[in-house]
């Protein structure tokens, strides 16, 4: 078994990319350790900036090495599909440091973790990153839905065209990076371009 994590900003897509790699082919199973921060943590309100960044950051590390623990300990040829990465907390991690919510001490603390992080698990990655105002319609939508009222209110600051455009130019800086492969929509085009990455680079 091999692991992938789909990176990319929230309202991407990620989940729905997710359910149709599943749904088209049964190689892929979804990883079942999930935290939700918004939920399971009351503290998380009167947190600062670093203080969240750290804790999702650290979180992702514990993921990624515990999908690779679950791929090491088996002998089947499935693809492990893990929801975010370690890129999603350097993307946030940037973002915020752009905008001067975390001191460079901070800022300079959080990338060491990062880019260690990175060099030890070398994860390969999808990168969800579609067009800002798209993800923004997205949110709004979900947002009058009113399926997740609290990630909503605690994210609000989140959720704009300038916010998800910074986002996007960060992910952009990674498209080039080792094992990572960036696609623009959940479509199926964009599917064969993932299973022909998988074979060409994953399994190969």
């Amino acid at each position: 078994m091999k692991p992938i994590f789909v990176a990319g900003p929230h309202g991407s897509g990620k989940t729905t990319l997710i359910s149709n790699l599943i749904e088209d082919s049964d190689k892929f199973i979804k990883d079942d350790f999930q935290i939700d921060f918004s939920n399971e943590m009351e503290s998380l309100p009167t947190m600062t900036i670093f203080e969240k960044c750290l804790i999702r950051l650290y979180h992702r590390f514990y993921t990624a090495q515990l999908a690779i623990k679950k791929c090491k300990n088996s002998e089947d040829d499935k693809i492990l599909i893990i929801d975010r990465s370690i890129y999603d907390s350097l993307v946030y991690i940037e973002v915020e440091y752009s905008l001067g919510e975390l001191t460079k001490e901070q800022y300079t603390k959080l990338k060491e973790i990062v880019d260690n992080g990175l060099e030890m698990i070398k994860p390969y990655t999808i990168i969800l990153n579609p067009d800002p105002n798209e993800v923004v319609n997205r949110l709004n939508k979900r947002r009058l839905m009113g399926t997740r009222k609290k990630r909503d209110e605690l994210c609000a600051r989140e959720d704009n065209v300038d916010y998800v455009g910074m986002m996007n130019d960060q992910f952009i800086k990674i498209y080039t990076n080792e094992n990572v492969i960036p696609i623009k929509n959940n479509e199926s085009g964009e599917l064969e371009t993932i299973y022909k990455w998988i074979d060409e680079k994953v399994l190969s």
